[in-house]
């Protein structure tokens, strides 16, 4: 099981999707075209059963300033048409609803920290979140931008009202995740200390708070990444078999 994996920064990786993964054999190519200049992204999907896109701290349409990121949304329109599962987290999630069509734009306030996600009845009949989880669900959220779901999108999960739109799915394999549910104590700790200007503008309690929040919400959303992230590659290991 080999995954093309789009990472934009070293402290931002698949974290704890990696333990799933484990139980399938998964392998992860991982492309940096932001960190290293011969990280190209390949030319088509011929080579791989799955893509991950990850977060970043550029926006999905700077394309002009970052042309790759024109290139990975071709590559969620052609691993999707081949039916090869694709999940994007955070940037990611932005990235595949541009390649589909649909706006991004700036929240009226960052999301930092920890906010409850909601799924909806589409959700609750789909295949990576028709699980029990244990509620109530919150979720790390590190975000300036949003989006609109794609005209063929379904809604899997709902936000805060000022961003309604957490997750959806295209077609059956292709998944987009607007909350960082991969992310690690250590991880989100990282980010909260290394974002001083972020975090001091749109939640200034935040470094105070974060360690009781990750207390109250860490096991929750391990349990969320486990359960999601197991089912993810379960549709991959079925597609690989199709095939």
């Amino acid at each position: 099981m080999k995954v093309l994996l789009l990472q934009h920064h070293l402290s931002s990786g698949p974290a704890y999707l990696f333990e799933p993964g484990a139980t399938y054999n998964a392998s992860f190519d991982a492309r940096m075209p932001y960190l290293e200049a011969e990280h190209v992204l390949p030319a088509d999907d011929s080579a791989f059963d799955a893509y991950m896109l990850l977060g970043g701290i550029m926006n999905a349409g700077d394309v002009e300033e970052f042309p790759w990121l024109d290139q990975a949304a071709e590559l969620v329109r052609l691993f999707t048409a081949a039916e090869k599962p694709v999940i994007g987290i955070c940037l990611g999630s932005q990235i595949i609803a541009r390649a589909f069509g649909a706006k991004t734009y700036n929240l009226p306030a960052s999301e930092i920290g920890y906010f409850p996600a909601t799924i909806t009845a589409a959700g609750r009949d789909d295949v990576l979140l028709g699980h029990e989880f244990i509620e109530p669900l919150y979720l790390a959220e590190f975000h300036s931008q949003t989006f609109d779901i794609p005209n063929e999108g379904t809604r899997l999960m709902e936000g805060q009202p000022s961003c309604p739109n957490q997750a959806f799915r295209i077609g059956t394999a292709t998944y987009a995740f607007q909350p960082h549910f991969e992310v690690t104590p250590a991880s989100m700790t990282q980010w909260v200390e290394g974002s001083e200007k972020l975090v001091a503008q749109h939640a200034p309690n935040l470094p105070t708070q974060l360690s009781r929040l990750l207390n109250l919400y860490h096991y929750g959303a391990h349990d969320f990444c486990w359960k999601v992230g197991n089912s993810w590659y379960e549709l991959i290991a079925e597609r690989m078999k199709r095939s």
